[in-house]
C-alpha cells in the first residue's frame, strides 16, 4: 500500500461475475502502488504489444540567433521505440457447493478480495523488478538512506529535465525504520520531541506522504537480501511503462463445475511492462538493517 493517497485507477473487462467485480476492482486499486505511477498506455485492437516512445529534448544551443536572409538548418530530435509486450497472468480459487452453504460469512467477497489484491501484487512486483535497470544510482548496498543520498536523486532527475512529481517507492524498511525515512527525519531532530514539521508529523501519524517535493511509497514487493540492503527507486511518471491489452487490464471470470459441485473464481491480468525512459529513474539501494 502506499503512505500517500493514490490516485484511482481501473481499466478492467467483464465476461461473467458481475457480483463479485466491484469487489475484485477494489480490492485491487486498494492493493495497488505502481500502477497510478507509470506511463500507461493501451494495446490496438488486434495488437499483442504496445509501443511507447521516447524524444530526446533539444538543448538551448540548438536555438540560433537568425539573420535576416538567413536559412534555419534541421536539428534532428532523436526518438526511441520501446515494444512492451502483452502477457497473461492468472490467478484462480474454487468454491466448493459445501464450503459455501456450511460458511456463515461472504466466502464470494473473501474470494474477490484474495483476487484482487494477488493481481495487484504481481503488477507491483512486475513493476519494481525494473528499478534495477536504471543506470543512473544513489547509495550502494551496505550504505543506509540518508537526506543527501535521498535529494541527490533528485537532483539527477531534475538534471534530466523529468517531469514533475517523482514518486519514490521502497521496502517498508525504507519508510518506517532506523535507516529508512522514519529515522532519517526523526534523527534530524533535536531532543526527545521533533523540532520540525515533517517529523513532528512522522511523529504524530505515523508516516509522511512527501520529502523534498517527492511522494513517497512502499511495497512489500520488493525484497530484502540476504545482506539486509532493499532496493528502491525515485522516479518520474515517463520512467517506465505499463501496457495494457485492448480487452482491459483485469478480467473476471467464474465458472460453474458441476460434476465437482464447485465454482471456479479465476482473475487474469492481461499486461506488460517495460522501461522507458531511462534518465527518468534513479536506482537506490540501501542497508535496511
Amino acid at each position: 500500500m502506499a503512505t500517500t493517497q493514490k490516485s484511482s485507477f481501473a481499466n478492467y473487462s467483464v465476461t461473467a461475475a458481475d457480483d463479485i467485480l466491484p469487489d475484485v476492482v477494489m480490492a485491487f486499486k486498494k492493493s495497488a502502488v505502481m500502477a497510478p505511477l507509470v506511463w500507461t498506455a493501451p494495446a490496438v485492437t488486434g495488437a499483442a504489444s504496445v509501443t511507447f516512445v521516447d524524444m530526446t529534448a533539444l538543448a538551448s544551443s540548438d536555438v540560433d540567433d537568425l539573420g535576416e536572409t538567413a536559412e534555419q538548418g534541421s536539428d534532428a530530435i532523436a526518438t526511441g521505440a520501446h515494444e512492451c509486450i502483452i502477457k497473461n497472468y492468472v490467478v484462480r480459487a474454487d468454491i466448493s457447493d459445501l464450503a459455501r452453504l456450511g460458511s456463515a460469512y461472504d466466502l464470494a467477497g473473501n474470494v474477490a478480495e484474495n483476487l484482487g489484491n494477488a493481481t495487484a501484487l504481481k503488477l507491483d512486483d512486475l513493476l519494481t523488478d525494473l528499478f534495477s535497470g536504471f543506470s543512473q544510482t544513489v547509495g550502494g548496498d551496505g550504505q543506509a538512506l540518508d537526506l543527501d543520498k535521498f535529494f541527490d536523486a533528485a537532483r539527477q532527475l531534475h538534471a534530466a529535465g523529468a517531469p514533475m512529481p517523482f514518486n519514490y517507492v521502497g521496502h517498508s524498511k525504507q519508510i518506517w525504520g532506523a535507516k529508512g525515512i522514519q529515522g532519517m527525519i526523526v534523527a534530524s531532530s533535536s531532543g526527545t520531541l521533533a523540532d520540525n514539521p515533517v517529523s513532528a508529523t512522522m511523529l504524530a501519524n505515523g508516516y509522511v506522504g512527501q520529502l523534498g517535493g517527492v511522494n513517497l511509497y512502499f511495497s512489500e514487493e520488493i525484497t530484502e537480501t540476504g545482506g539486509n540492503d532493499c532496493p528502491s527507486a525515485m522516479f518520474s511518471q515517463k520512467a517506465l511503462g505499463l501496457g495494457i491489452s485492448s480487452a482491459g487490464l483485469l478480467n473476471i471470470e467464474t465458472q460453474r463445475d458441476a460434476s465437482y459441485q464447485s465454482t471456479e473464481y479465476v482473475a487474469s491480468m492481461k499486461c506488460g511492462v517495460i522501461e522507458v525512459m531511462d534518465t527518468f529513474g534513479v536506482y537506490i539501494s540501501s542497508d535496511v538493517s
